[in-house]
């Protein structure tokens, strides 16, 4: 009879503390933050192109005659306006050529006096039957040879003239200096850079970009540019017509505002706010669930008789902006699904819900 009531007692016990067991592994009721589902049918994505500023004029200077240099007057770095002259030839072996063409064309200036004369003379004589007409023809043709050989000297001098004024190099327009690549003493080629010119006027930047984005640019069009980290408008100033054969884009030429005192050669990033077409909606990052092999999913709230359960739900990712993400799959509108640490939460679990701001964009 003892032994009976302790098999009783000792399977009350049992029984109790198996009771105990299941209650103690039962989920809990999580409470969860919840975002709605809004489908939209596109987003804006910002995008910034790296172009490079340069000068809106470049020139490397040389002489036209190759000579020996005398002078350079001017350093890099140096403004100069146009018509200056920046440097010089040796021209000691042009000045006595031209005193010597001078020479000859006075000399052929006196001959041709003389015929001048002789002309007039035998003209008058050959009137009055003293001279014949072989004569006159003679002087007149003497006169023709000193005037072409005139005509030949000075075109000679002319020449000397240019050849003196092409030993000046002269600023086409106003600039600054850039590299100078030779120093007096120094005998150059015809056309070797002496002077690299930059256009002193106001700089432009070129940049790069796919030509779907540069056809919905126009010319006289404000964008935003990031110059040394501080954002400013810029205007296009042109866009080419063609595609560049190496990356395949459009370049656009844009100007910077007038203070802004860009340095050749630095980077500037054209920013361009692009709205790309796909039906999504937003949601935090906090909100996805990694799977296998890449996949993605969220946690959905589906209401049940027992209260609103967590159901995975399969997405893609579309975009990212770094806290929010934008994405597409099987939800409706109006869908609600867990926005904060889903994997803190069971699928099929109970939850208890509290609603959070969607972001609408």
């Amino acid at each position: 009879m003892a032994a009976s009531v302790a098999a009783v007692v000792g399977g009350a016990g049992l029984i109790a503390g198996a009771s105990q067991i299941a209650r103690t592994v039962e989920a809990p009721i999580v409470p969860v933050a919840a975002l709605r589902v809004e489908i939209v049918h596109g987003y804006a994505v910002t995008r910034r192109f790296v172009g490079q500023v340069e000068a809106a004029a470049r020139t490397d200077l040389g002489f036209e005659l190759g000579g020996r240099i005398t002078e350079v007057l001017v350093e890099e770095g140096d403004v100069v306006a146009a018509g200056a002259v920046l440097a010089h030839l040796d021209t000691s072996a042009l000045i006595p050529e031209r005193a010597a063409l001078e020479a000859d064309l006075a000399a052929l200036a006196a001959d041709a006096e003389l015929a001048r004369l002789t002309l007039t003379r035998n003209d008058r004589l050959n009137g009055q039957g003293w001279r014949s007409t072989a004569a006159l023809d003679d002087a007149r043709l003497a006169l023709a040879r000193a005037e072409a050989g005139m005509a030949a000297i000075r075109a000679r001098i002319a020449g000397v003239d240019v050849r003196l004024e092409k030993s000046a190099l002269l600023a086409p327009f106003a600039a600054r200096i850039g590299d100078r690549l030779a120093d007096p003493g120094q005998t150059v080629a015809s056309g070797q850079t002496v002077l690299v010119l930059f256009d002193s006027g106001p700089a432009r930047v070129r940049v790069g970009l796919p030509p779907d984005l540069a056809a919905g640019l126009a010319v006289g069009d404000a964008v935003r540019v990031d110059y040394g980290g501080a954002v400013q408008m810029a205007a296009v100033r042109q866009i080419r017509p063609d595609l560049d054969p190496s990356t395949r884009s459009r370049s656009v030429i844009l100007t910077l505002d007038a203070e802004a005192n860009p340095v050749l050669g630095d980077t500037v990033a054209l920013i361009l706010d692009q709205t790309v077409k796909a039906t999504g909606f937003w949601a935090p990052l906090s909100a996805l669930r990694e799977g296998a092999r890449g996949s993605w999913s969220v946690l959905a709230i589906e209401p049940t008789a027992d209260g609103d359960r967590t159901v995975p739900a399969a997405v893609e990712v579309i975009h990212s902006d770094g806290a929010q993400v934008y994405l597409t799959g099987m939800l409706p509108p109006g869908a609600r699904i867990v926005a904060q640490a889903p994997d803190r939460v069971a699928p099929g679990q109970l939850v208890l819900v509290r609603d959070s701001t969607p972001k609408t964009e």
